[in-house]
């Protein structure tokens, strides 16, 4: 995985972890918060086991995903949802894992937190056997999230802001020489501006510009002047 431009809220969050705090990740669609929490998962892994589940599904369907993932793999795959939500959310919280690295929970697509997904962190949080990192919606709630924050105690809060313009010069440079863009530091310059450090939006150029240039590689997957796939192509707004 190629990362840059996130060196302070990295720190954060690893500092955060290792005092036994929580962490809450804040910011816009596309922002790259959750992809931010796989790559500290991924440079962390000798110390801590990340579980990622999307909290946007009912408090059961969450006990259920954790169950099978926190499950020795070929035990009890299928049970999750077989039990009821009170008695997946008592073994989640009473297991013997086998994994002996601290377990940190991704809760991620939080948007709105019903009682139930409140009581649920309540009484995960209350287990104390593992670290919560939060991924929260922009459009959330102030109140939702001083609830949040309040339920998880000790909970660092992170707003991810845009990249700044190095870091989005030094994107578009390494996929430039990965696959031979030639860019100019000009281009360069422009994306970055162009783009303004908004990571989904860096990663659309640089995922149109290739799936062009293997167009160009094959020209019988190019369409043909005039068709409407052409007309298409023509109206957008092409990377260098």
């Amino acid at each position: 995985m190629f990362f840059v431009g996130r060196e302070k809220e990295i720190s954060l969050i690893i500092k955060a972890l290792k005092r036994g705090d929580n962490v809450i990740l804040a910011g816009k669609y596309g922002i790259g918060r959750t992809s931010l929490i796989k790559y500290v998962a991924d440079t962390t892994r000798n110390r801590w086991r990340f579980i990622f589940v999307d909290f946007s599904k009912t408090p059961g369907k969450v006990c259920g995903l954790l169950i099978d993932e926190l499950l020795p793999k070929g035990k009890g795959k299928t049970r999750g949802e077989i039990l009821g939500y009170k008695s997946n959310r008592f073994r989640i919280s009473n297991l013997d894992f086998a994994d002996r690295r601290q377990h940190v929970l991704v809760l991620d697509n939080i948007a709105k937190l019903s009682a139930q997904k409140l009581d649920l962190i309540r009484y995960l949080a209350m287990a104390k056997r593992f670290r919560f990192v939060a991924i929260v919606e922009n459009f959330m709630r102030e109140d939702d999230l001083f609830v949040l924050r309040a339920r998880l105690s000790n909970a660092l809060l992170i707003n991810i802001p845009h990249l700044g313009m190095e870091a989005a010069r030094e994107y578009f440079r390494h996929f430039s020489g990965q696959h031979h863009f030639h860019w100019s530091e000009s281009q360069v310059n422009h994306l970055a501006e162009m783009t303004g450090g908004y990571p989904v939006g860096m990663k659309e150029v640089v995922t149109r510009k290739l799936a062009r240039s293997r167009n160009l590689e094959n020209p019988a997957a190019l369409p043909e002047p005039n068709s409407p796939r052409s007309r298409r192509s023509l109206s957008r707004q092409d990377a260098p």
